[in-house]
């Protein structure tokens, strides 16, 4: 478990929580990014790797076959061609 978000984490939550949805363009929710676009395997839960997503694109129960939370990383990449990493790092960078 990633320890608790610090001053500047919150402050780059809130940034990236005003911007609209990668999929669709809606309002977003904070996702934190744990997996990979083209690999298997998980990356450790950081609180600079974090992208926005709206509910139906982030939250398994909003929308079971559009979700991160119900296609993984790489099936959401396939399907909605995001590289949720590259994005959670070229956030980050900015």
């Amino acid at each position: 478990m990633a320890k608790a978000p610090t001053a500047q984490e919150r402050r780059h939550f809130a940034k990236v929580a005003a911007l609209p949805c990668l999929v669709c363009g809606g309002q977003s929710t904070v996702h934190h990014v744990t997996g990979y676009a083209d690999r298997m395997g998980r990356a450790p839960k950081r609180h600079d790797r974090v992208v926005p997503l709206c509910p139906a694109h982030h939250q398994i129960q909003w929308g079971p076959h559009e979700s991160v939370e119900a296609l993984g990383h790489r099936g959401f990449y396939r399907v909605h061609g995001v590289d949720l990493m590259a994005e959670a790092e070229r956030l980050a960078s900015e």
